[in-house]
């Protein structure tokens, strides 16, 4: 039996240096930078991730108390913006 394998390329939208800073720093801020500013394509389309409210008070409210960021992430909502690629 053959199995097939899939291979998904992620992008990050934002600076390098402040995702590596705070993978180094707290690791929690880190994964919600990767959370609200990621790109990768899959099956002939673009999956686009943004978050809709200010990254910084996201940041911060991780960094001070865990659960208000999560608040805020599923009360300003996180969008998934999918666009059809054109093969040639």
């Amino acid at each position: 039996m053959s199995e097939k394998k899939i291979s998904i390329r992620m992008q990050y939208r934002y600076s390098y240096f402040w995702l590596i800073f705070w993978f180094v720093v707290f690791f929690p801020i880190a994964l919600m930078l990767l959370l609200t500013g990621i790109t990768f394509p899959y099956n002939d389309s673009v999956y686009i991730m943004h978050y809709n409210g200010s990254r910084f008070w996201l940041g911060f409210w991780t960094l001070f108390c865990f659960p208000i960021a999560f608040l805020l992430l599923f009360l300003n909502g996180l969008n998934i913006d999918i666009k059809k690629q054109k093969n040639f």
